[in-house]
């Protein structure tokens, strides 16, 4: 009862958002903008969005390799499809982590192992969106530096990485806060710890898989900036590339704040706020917003494709996983 109620106050929130922004929005304007969106462009978006998918896919399957697992390809890349579909059509947007956790642990043998492999990919990619909006607002010039909340941002994120670096980069320090916190003396707890502190000092130990994971992790927000500069030029806006390297990211980290319905609404709110700053119309950035997500949400439907196709029991987890 309690999660349907909380479900229930993030479409709430989402639905009052989104119709406080069309309410004073020019709907002709938008329509007409979207109607007539440049298909090629449109295009260009989708390749985007499945190149995005390929890497995500390649640095899932390094960060598997790494602790010494065979993860054969199609079958995190079907994975990473079906974790997309439910990452769109569940009322979280950690659903698609719940499915990878599950095909991951088939591999590693266990899902404690799973999970931070799960966890540090996440990481990673939040990590190369903060560096990449960070890039923008110090070179994107004073525009870019005035966004609402950037500074804010920015610095608060700027403190969490650093002491999630010194976690990882300090053995000891995370055992020590599970003693500090006196969570060391529940047996379970303490066997799921060490199963993960395992994989951690896997990553510790090869620092160059990590910075080739982040380095993939660059590639992939870079595509998903793209992906929405190609969906500004498609309906015909006059969004500066330097902005939207930091717009995107910046609503990309703020929509993760479980607030809304996936992100519908706030993100809807973000982009007209930003667009409003550097001199674009509020139709221009609810179609920009609704086009982009609705593409993403469409295209995400090959994952249920991918997860009615799997018709066939999976194996259990490799020998010596």
């Amino acid at each position: 009862m309690k999660r349907s109620a909380l479900v229930g106050v993030k479409l709430a929130v989402s639905v009052a958002l989104l119709a406080y922004l069309f309410s004073s929005t020019d709907i002709a304007a938008l329509e007409q903008r979207v109607r007539s969106a440049d298909l090629l462009l449109l295009a260009a978006a989708v390749f985007c969005y499945f190149a995005m998918l390929a890497l995500a896919t390649l640095r899932w399957r390094l960060l598997l390799e790494t602790l010494g697992v065979d993860a054969p390809l199609r079958r995190l890349m079907t994975s990473y499809l079906v974790a997309t579909f439910f990452n769109n059509f569940l009322p979280s947007n950690i659903g698609g982590d719940v499915v990878r956790v599950r095909d991951g642990s088939r591999l590693t043998g266990s899902t404690t192992a799973s999970l931070a492999v799960v966890g540090i990919d996440r990481i990673l990619g939040f990590g190369a969106l903060y560096a990449l909006a960070a890039a923008a607002f110090v070179l994107g010039g004073p525009v870019g530096r005035g966004l609402a909340g950037a500074r804010v941002v920015l610095a608060g994120l700027a403190l969490l990485f650093l002491a999630l670096s010194y976690v990882f980069f300090r053995p000891g320090t995370a055992r020590g806060m599970l003693s500090a916190l006196r969570l060391d003396r529940f047996p379970w707890l303490l066997e799921q710890f060490e199963t993960a502190q395992g994989a951690v000092r896997t990553y510790r130990s090869s620092v160059h898989s990590v910075w080739l994971a982040l380095i993939a992790s660059l590639a992939l927000q870079a595509l998903a900036v793209w992906y929405y500069v190609s969906i500004a030029r498609a309906l015909r806006i006059p969004l500066p590339v330097s902005a939207a390297f930091l717009m995107v990211p910046l609503c990309t980290l703020l929509q993760a704040v479980p607030i809304s319905f996936n992100g519908w609404g706030l993100r809807e709110g973000l982009f007209t706020l930003y667009f409003a700053q550097v001199g674009l119309s509020r139709d221009s950035a609810l179609a920009f917003s609704l086009l982009g997500a609705g593409l993403a949400v469409v295209l995400s439907l090959s994952g249920a494709v991918a997860w009615l196709a799997r018709r066939q029991p999976e194996p259990a987890a490799y020998p010596g996983a």
